[in-house]
């Protein structure tokens, strides 16, 4: 007559399914690992100057190259009723026609810049 007792998976397993188990679980956890690190290397910037192959690294006399850094024009706005200052967006009248420009482009076009929203 057979038994009718359940054996639970873990008392009639192998000794060897806990070890693969296991070796199985590092594996995973590794792949995972490099992945990440392949992953964190593509989305760095040393990939994209490596894969394009430019000397922006330091050269040979150990002295690297030097780049001017251009300042970026700050924006500033100017009103249609306002012919004579150019403001901050926050210093603008709520209807007001408002035109975008660099505070270079506004110099050139005579205006002068508003002593209340643009301080020195």
């Amino acid at each position: 007559m057979a038994s009718l007792q359940a054996r639970s998976p873990l008392r009639s397993a192998h000794p060897l399914f806990v070890v693969n188990k296991l070796v199985s679980l590092t594996a995973f956890i590794v792949l995972l690992c490099v992945g990440w690190v392949v992953v964190s290397f593509l989305k760095s910037d040393s990939f994209d100057r490596w894969r394009r192959g430019s000397s922006d690294s330091v050269s040979a006399s150990g002295a690297a190259e030097a780049k001017p850094l251009i300042a970026p024009a700050r924006l500033v706005y100017s009103c249609a009723d306002d012919r004579d200052y150019f403001h901050a967006s926050t210093h603008l009248p709520a209807r007001c026609e408002r035109t975008a420009l660099s505070e270079e482009a506004a110099g050139q076009r005579g205006l002068k810049r508003c002593q209340i929203c643009l301080p020195d």
